[in-house]
């Protein structure tokens, strides 16, 4: 039996996490969520996920430094910005440092769903 897609959620608010988390279970995925970029990294050693939903603004290392520490070490997972703080040139920043999109708070679930569908290709194998 093939393992379910798992979708990594990467924000310090709690209620964006769960809200997140729900949304991407009932479209069929697997969901891990953190708070910190750093608890991020310390879990993805066990598994790496198909695509990690990341917030720009994080205590500790912030999204844009998570997104360069992957790509540093070549870590290659297609990332999916949603912030509240949608900034042109974080949002530049990000989509020209591989992001494959970037989504304002509050997210619209449909628009983000696309994006993961899109980010996963569900015909890659993993």
């Amino acid at each position: 039996m093939r393992e379910r897609r798992l979708v990594a959620i990467v924000d310090d608010e709690k209620a964006v996490c769960r809200a997140i988390g729900r949304l991407v279970i009932s479209a069929g995925f697997e969901s891990e969520t953190f708070s910190s970029a750093e608890e991020f990294l310390l879990s993805c050693r066990e598994r790496k996920p198909d695509c990690l939903i990341l917030d720009l603004r994080l205590p500790g290392m912030s999204g844009l430094e998570l997104q360069q520490q992957l790509a540093t070490a070549q870590c290659r997972i297609p990332i999916v910005f949603v912030s509240a703080h949608d900034d042109p040139a974080f949002r530049r920043q990000a989509l020209q440092s591989g992001a494959f999109a970037f989504l304002g708070k509050p997210v619209n679930d449909e628009a983000l769903l696309q994006a993961i569908r899109s980010a996963i290709k569900p015909g890659k194998p993993k």
